[in-house]
């Protein structure tokens, strides 16, 4: 080995000169970091969430919607709907300060005639009307979007929501415009139950027929989804009994000064259904839909007609709680396995719609309900009420004595137990459909939490 090699060799390792690596090493992290901010750039600025830079200038957030929205605020359909308002209600309640003011005054009298809406004032509200209305038909951006309204009810089934409204007004109405004093259902009501079928059986064509039905066609086709309105018909027919007699058979017997009071009797109901509702949704995943509702619905007629014995002093027993528990947890226990029902038997795209129209016919039950036995329970009030005595033939002459006040008492003790009787009625035709309908409906694999949330 020669000289220059040895010193080579022979040389201290930190003496050696080293290439500068942590540049190039920065370099290599930094690189694809660049890259990557440029790809994040070009699909910003392609989504519209960045715009593209001018003139190399950096590119800037686009204009947000709020400020476009404050730039094209309709001021001018505000003010034309102040106007509106101010004056109509004016015309309305015609102040009488306003009213006897020599110049104020003017503006209340009429033109012609004894019409309100024919003085300056309401043909001014007129005229800020229809150009309010002019307005919103005709601004890019209107104050209130009658335009998009109208759009709506195009795609919304308007004709067939006014069909089912027609055919459930005309059985409500057939019993809310009997006399109860001397009957139970209206001289008019064979008019207006064929109105209803009338109106029913159009709704039944217009579904067939409409491009876009309030319910799909074939959404329901399927025993299980259909018979779920009915059973939940009833059922909304039995638990408005309880919702609204409860209360009032406290405040006739034990509570008559205390509204308060009447309602925590309604509240031991209704603690127990939430109960009711978690253990139907955990039976129904081992038991078949149709006997958990009819178990449910048993329970509930078995606490109504142990409410139909109670007396003037019952509620005063503990034991009145009873009924009262048994029935709300019967109510609770039927609210999950119709809804299993329903969703088992549907296809997911109307699974909202179907849960929707469960709650729906258990509101229209709780309309027909209460109209129809509140007419019978009144009938029952006035006939009991015909066989109580004069206030003279009981207290030997006196008009005052503290009988007939109690024998009316139990004049309405009798509605409130017809009342409790036909609720009792109702939860059992519920029980029987429900073990009829649901049979064969799949019911087991739906989560208990879908069930609950689509209990409405």
């Amino acid at each position: 080995m020669n000289d220059e090699a040895r010193d080579l060799y022979s040389t201290p390792a930190d003496a050696v000169e080293e290439p500068p690596r942590t540049s190039i090493t920065a370099l290599g992290r930094i690189g694809p970091g660049l890259i990557l901010a440029a790809a994040i750039r070009r699909l910003a600025v392609a989504e519209g969430v960045l715009r593209p830079s001018l003139d190399g200038d950096p590119a800037q957030p686009p204009e947000q919607p709020s400020q476009r929205r404050r730039a094209r605020f309709d001021w001018l359909g505000l003010a034309l709907a102040a106007v509106t308002l101010v004056a109509g209600a004016l015309v309305f309640v015609e102040p009488s300060q306003l009213m006897r003011d020599v110049t104020y005054g003017r503006l209340f009298i009429p033109y012609v005639g004894d019409s309100r809406w024919l003085t300056p004032l309401g043909i001014a509200t007129i005229l800020a009307l229809v150009l309010l209305a002019v307005r919103c038909c005709t601004a890019s951006r209107p104050l209130v979007d009658i335009r998009g309204w109208v759009h709506t009810a195009r795609e919304a089934d308007v004709r067939g929501a006014l069909l089912l409204a027609l055919a459930l007004t005309g059985v409500i109405l057939a019993f809310a415009t009997a006399d109860p004093k001397v009957q139970v259902f209206s001289d008019q009501g064979l008019w207006y139950l064929l109105g209803a079928a009338l109106a029913a059986i159009g709704f039944v064509v217009h579904l067939q027929r409409s491009n876009r039905p309030l319910v799909p066609r074939g959404a329901l086709r399927r025993t299980p989804a259909w018979g779920s309105m009915l059973v939940s018909f009833f059922i909304g027919a039995a638990l408005v009994a309880a919702l609204i007699d409860i209360p009032l058979f406290a405040r006739t017997t034990v509570y008559p000064d205390s509204q308060l009071l009447a309602a925590l009797v309604l509240v031991r109901f209704l603690v127990a259904l939430p109960i009711g509702a978690i253990v139907g949704g955990y039976l129904t995943h081992r038991l078949p839909a149709g006997v958990v509702t009819a178990i449910g619905m048993v329970l509930a007629a078995a606490g109504f007609f142990w409410m139909a014995t109670w007396d003037l002093e019952s509620l005063h027993s503990p034991i009145a709680t009873l009924p009262l528990v048994i029935g709300g947890f019967g109510f609770g226990l039927a609210l999950a396995p119709v809804n299993a029902a329903v969703l088992a038997s549907t296809d997911d795209a109307v699974h909202g719609l179907a849960s929707a129209f469960v709650v729906v016919a258990r509101m229209v039950g709780m309309l027909v309900g209460i109209s129809a036995l509140t007419t019978i329970g009144l009938r029952r009030y006035y006939a009991a009420q015909a066989d109580v005595p004069a206030a003279r033939d009981v207290c030997d002459g006196v008009s005052r004595c503290p009988f007939p006040p109690r024998l009316l008492k139990l004049a309405g003790i009798a509605q409130e137990q017809c009342m409790f009787t036909g609720a009792a009625v109702c939860a059992l035709i519920a029980a029987v459909l429900a073990l009829v309908l649901f049979r064969g409906a799949p019911t087991r694999e739906i989560s208990t939490g879908d069930l609950l949330r689509a209990a409405g």
